[in-house]
């Protein structure tokens, strides 16, 4: 049991409530991340994770570039690692998606992706939280795709 660790340290830690979570935040924040919409992403973000996302932002920016990014389907969500320091708990979970994802010019001209061909993607995505804390909310630390 990968989260037998979490569990001693947080008898609360429910797996199915946070997968679920984690899917609507994995939603929410590639929304948000194509929308460009900064105060949506701030609170959900670690510092380090939020400057990188609006570093790109600013970056398709100032390229006169907007993102359009549709989750077609979310076909894995599962809990790929546990690990707890210093009291905070970090759980690594491993998402596999059909997504659209297309950037086009100032002028709506696609110069990346495919508007009509979904493309599956892995990421594994690190949510991190005060194991004692009473606050429920995670915050995205770390992502990476293989």
């Amino acid at each position: 049991d990968s989260v037998a660790p979490l569990r001693a340290a947080d008898p609360s830690f429910d797996a199915d409530a946070f997968l679920a979570g984690a899917r609507t935040a994995f939603e929410m924040i590639v929304k948000a991340f194509a929308a460009g919409d900064t105060a949506t992403l701030q609170p959900l973000l670690s510092p380090d994770v939020f400057t990188a996302f609006s570093d790109a932002i600013r970056d398709r920016q100032t390229a006169k570039e907007t993102h359009e990014t549709k989750i077609v389907a979310i076909k894995v969500a599962v809990i790929e690692h546990v690990a707890i320091e210093n009291a905070t708990a970090l759980v690594t979970v491993k998402l596999v998606t059909d997504q659209i994802n297309v950037t086009r010019d100032a002028n709506g001209t696609v110069v990346e992706g495919d508007a009509d061909k979904a493309i599956e993607k892995t990421d594994y995505w690190t949510f991190s939280r005060p194991v004692r804390t009473r606050n429920p909310n995670w915050i995205l630390v770390a992502t990476h795709s293989p």
